[in-house]
């Protein structure tokens, strides 16, 4: 009898000791980790803007403060889990190759205008009113050497068209 009081005593333990390091987790409100299939994003903080620059559209001198990603991991990264941007912000991507790129909207809140640029900052595509969190590609059917990214309905706001020249 005192070997079964013991052999309990020592489960009662071990699984005290599990559940008091997290092994097993009985709470409602338990955080998960957010697998690459998860549609849950709500536990991801929301990346700043960081101001790294001013764009110019030549045309009608709109401006933008931007974000540069040139690397891959700000590439990779985008506007992704960003709910809202100012009107007046946008990201640039500097692309290693000039040459058709696609874009897509996986995990990204906010729909965009998405605008392809060619070596000389020459605007050659704009796929306007981007639908959020879609995995489709959004190609730039062109040479494109930088892609920036604005709110939604910024070109036709601001008359941007294909063929306008920016610098930053």
């Amino acid at each position: 009898m005192k070997k079964i009081v013991v052999i309990i005593l020592v489960i009662v333990l071990i699984f005290g000791g599990l559940i008091s390091t997290g092994v097993f987790n009985f709470s409602k409100n338990s955080s998960e980790p957010i697998s690459e299939n998860s549609t849950d994003n709500s536990a991801i903080p929301e990346p700043s803007f960081k101001k790294e620059g001013e764009l110019i559209f030549l045309k009608n001198q709109e401006k933008l403060t931007i974000e540069i990603a040139d690397n891959d991991a700000e590439t990779t990264q985008g506007l992704m889990f960003r709910r809202s941007m100012p009107d007046s912000c946008g990201m640039i991507f500097v692309m290693k190759e000039n040459e058709p790129h696609s874009f897509w909207m996986k995990n990204t809140y906010i729909p965009l205008d998405i605008i392809f640029l060619d070596e000389s900052k020459k605007i050659v595509t704009i796929q306007a009113n981007t639908t959020p969190f879609s995995e489709a590609e959004v190609p730039s059917y062109e040479k494109a050497k930088f892609v920036l990214e604005v709110n939604a309905g910024y070109c036709k706001r601001k008359a941007i068209e294909k063929g306008d020249v920016v610098k930053w």
